[in-house]
């Protein structure tokens, strides 16, 4: 901050901020947001919300398949598709663009190019994550770990 920009600031202690509610409301919704009854419902709000953001999912893994080569909607649409896809109950969709965004970040950093196939195989394997009609864990898991050791492969190689 310039010594200026010091002279025209106002600074607020923190305890002088007026409270959003009083210590007693304060203490009854934490015990509430803490209930057993809160849970349920929270539970039972996801369990409804699922069905509808996996048909988002699906749409997003439309669209990220008719982006091809166009490495920056790519990212964008496998970017949004990570945010959703967890909790949407797509573990491993969600895991695979996590790796793919990951990607695409470090070789950004480092100035260099994603490689289109290496994009092109998470790119399939989020569609087929996202299609499959039970998510298997198991076998999510093993293609996370291939898919991310090839990665780790093609940016030492990048590096060098």
């Amino acid at each position: 901050m310039t010594a200026a920009a010091a002279k025209q600031a106002q600074f607020i202690a923190p305890d002088a901020y007026p409270q959003m509610m009083s210590t007693q409301d304060a203490a009854r919704a934490m015990q509430t947001l803490r209930s057993a009854t809160t849970a349920v419902k929270a539970q039972l709000a996801m369990e409804q919300a699922a069905p509808p953001m996996k048909l988002a999912i699906l749409q997003y893994v439309c669209e990220l398949e008719e982006f091809g080569t166009d490495m920056e909607r790519v990212f964008e649409k496998a970017h949004e598709i990570r945010g959703f896809a967890e909790t949407a109950g797509l573990i491993t969709t969600g895991r695979i663009s996590e790796i793919l965004c990951r990607y695409m970040d470090d070789m950004a950093r480092i100035g260099k190019p994603a490689d289109a196939i290496i994009v092109a195989l998470h790119v399939s394997a989020i569609a087929q994550a996202a299609r499959a009609e039970k998510d298997d864990l198991a076998m999510g898991e093993i293609v996370a770990a291939e898919l991310a050791a090839l990665v780790a492969r093609r940016l030492t190689e990048a590096l060098r």
